[in-house]
């Protein structure tokens, strides 16, 4: 029964939002993601959080007790790459670092419309270097995202892999936007059941990042660029979303992907402690976490799942 509630409880909520959404400006968007982060993002009192500049943009660095310190989880929040909610992310990343014990540094990328793409990337891209500057093993990085920060993880993968730099040991997605032409049935198929965006409101959100035209370029699509030789990644969707076949179709192309869908499940839904399956999917994440962080620099053989 509380499950049930639950369930009901974080889809209507979501469907508030989608209200809001379907008829909101940049400015009123972000005056609605501000109260929502004031009121669900409570962290712990145990967890310490300091700023750093990272190059064009700033980093929060995300640490709870006994972490090892050459764990790093690099962490890139969603927010349709328009909005940022840091206390509701710091909370869900300080849930990683307690399971896997590592430091969390999450990147507050340059936000559009002010700054379209490729600023987003260029930040992300930059916290990496930062990382590996500061001496943190690229071995002993884990980069993870949700949303639209999922897709910033996984084209900063491909662009790392580019620019002849180290990769790191693994890449997490939570519900990631991997094709911005949105060519998935899910697109279609979901319109309607996801509590969260429409076919209209993703349509209407996508121009303030992506440059007309463009929409298919692998920096803005990971789904067609070159995923040869890219680390381990695990990528979790709900099986209702308009965004599902963006994971279905990366897990196709990419080799060394392990696909998760969760029935039922709402965009980005281990970010909502009030689900049962939130605790679920956040063990299955540091699981692969500390698979990845054991594994030793030379050793790139797949793991066993």
């Amino acid at each position: 029964m509380f499950r049930w509630f639950a369930n009901w409880t974080v889809k209507l909520f979501l469907r508030f939002l989608r209200a809001r959404l379907g008829h909101i400006d940049v400015a009123g968007a972000r005056r609605w993601a501000a109260r929502a982060d004031w009121l669900l993002g409570h962290p712990a009192a145990d967890v310490s959080t300091s700023q750093v500049v990272i190059g064009a943009c700033t980093g929060t660095w995300i640490d709870v007790p006994g972490v090892d310190p050459g764990r790093v989880i690099l962490y890139i929040h969603g927010g349709a790459f328009i909005t940022e909610t840091p206390r509701i992310h710091a909370r869900l990343v300080a849930q990683f670092c307690r399971g896997v014990k590592a430091r969390g540094l999450m990147v507050a990328y340059r936000l559009a419309p002010e700054h379209r793409f490729p600023a987003a990337l260029d930040d992300c891209v930059e916290a990496y270097r930062y990382l590996l500057d500061s001496g943190v093993a690229p071995h002993r990085i884990v980069i993870a995202g949700d949303s639209a920060g999922g897709n910033l993880a996984l084209v900063t993968l491909q662009a790392v892999r580019d620019a002849g730099l180290p990769l790191p040991s693994g890449a997490v997605g939570l519900s990631p936007l991997t094709d911005a032409t949105f060519g998935g049935d899910s697109m279609r198929r979901n319109d309607g059941l996801d509590p969260l965006f429409t076919r209209a409101i993703v349509g209407n959100l996508a121009p303030l990042y992506v440059p007309e035209g463009k929409e298919a370029e692998p920096y803005l699509s990971p789904l067609f660029g070159n995923l040869a030789d890219l680390p381990p990644t695990l990528l979790l969707v709900g099986s209702s979303e308009l965004l599902l076949d963006d994971s279905v179709r990366y897990a196709m192309r990419a080799n060394d992907v392990t696909l998760d869908v969760w029935h039922d499940m709402p965009h980005v839904f281990p970010a909502f402690p009030l689900l049962a399956e939130s605790r679920g999917a956040i063990e299955r994440i540091c699981a692969f976490m500390n698979d990845r962080f054991g594994r030793d620099a030379n050793d790139r053989r797949p793991r066993a799942t």
